[in-house]
């Protein structure tokens, strides 16, 4: 009975030794099957972010025949903007976002797996917020809804296809600009900007949302001649008239002058620059000029 019983194990343990092997090799090749799929099914994207593109505009470059794509360079995000949110779609559902300021040494750059079966939209916006953008419902927001030098991208791709993306971004705001020519008096401590409604948020489609009174406060010293600047979310195909109201307050929030601007024309990389004495009396007169933005008319005021 015992030799029977020490015969039955032992073969007990050589069928569970085979077992063991059997499955040791069935793992392997199981995980080395997954790797080789890992690497077959994704693909690195590298995405790198700029601006706008920048041509000088100059009577020689003009005069010699060059097209505008002769002349052009990249400009770097870091110029403009000090904040980079992207975020990557599958559809509705986001897959990866990433949040770069200017002092990284990466900003404006950066590379992520993607599965090539699916077909991804990317979004990003570049701005001078004090924090991190939000992506919501297709709607992008700042913190306290404050707009700042602000730019869009947006591409739907395939990493089958696509594994590299230079993202030439779009300005999503106008510039309104007030250069004072005159001293500050000695009683004048700061300047309101009253923009009336205007959008503060920015919908992915590409149009601005969630428009609310706007009031931009600017301190000013006493003796100096400022400028002013303020960015508005706008309609980059065609112009938008706002009346732009300008105060200045002494220290008792008293008004020492107030200017009405009207019919101001705001469109998204645009500039409407207003030049002239703004605490003393002149006549108002027009002149044209460009910029590294395209520029409306500047008025002399």
């Amino acid at each position: 009975m015992r030799q029977k019983t020490l015969k039955v194990f032992n073969g007990g343990m050589k069928f569970y030794a085979l077992a063991v092997m059997a499955l040791a090799a069935l793992t392997a090749c199981t995980n080395d099957g997954a790797g080789e799929v890992l690497n077959n099914e994704t693909a690195e994207v590298r995405m790198t972010f700029s601006p706008y593109d920048v041509e000088p505009m100059t009577r020689a470059n003009n005069a010699s025949g060059l097209t505008r794509a002769d002349g052009v360079t990249r400009a770097a995000v870091a110029d403009y903007a000090t904040r980079l949110d992207v975020w990557i779609y599958d559809g509705n559902t986001e897959v990866q976002a990433v949040h770069q300021e200017s002092t990284d040494e990466d900003f404006a750059s950066l590379s992520v797996r993607l599965e090539k079966s699916k077909t991804y939209t990317v979004y990003a916006v570049a701005h001078k917020a004090a924090g991190v953008a939000t992506l919501s419902d297709g709607v992008v927001s700042w913190p306290d809804d404050k707009v700042t030098h602000s730019f869009f991208y947006s591409q739907t791709f395939s990493p089958a296809t696509t594994t590299t993306l230079s993202c030439l971004m779009e300005r999503m705001v106008g510039n309104f600009r007030l250069e004072i020519t005159d001293a500050v008096p000695a009683d004048v401590v700061r300047l309101t900007i009253d923009m009336g409604e205007s959008p503060t948020r920015w919908d992915v489609g590409g149009f601005g949302v969630n428009a609310v009174s706007r009031v931009s406060s600017i301190p000013l010293t006493a003796g100096s001649t400022p400028t002013a600047s303020v960015f508005i979310i706008a309609d980059g195909d065609e112009a938008e008239s706002y009346d732009i109201t300008v105060t200045a307050y002494d220290g008792e929030d008293a008004v020492v002058q107030q200017r009405v601007f009207e019919d101001v024309p705001i469109r998204a990389g645009y500039r409407s620059t207003y030049r002239g004495a703004f605490f003393t009396s002149g006549v108002v007169t027009m002149t044209f000029t460009t910029n590294d933005w395209m520029d409306y008319e500047t008025v002399d005021f």
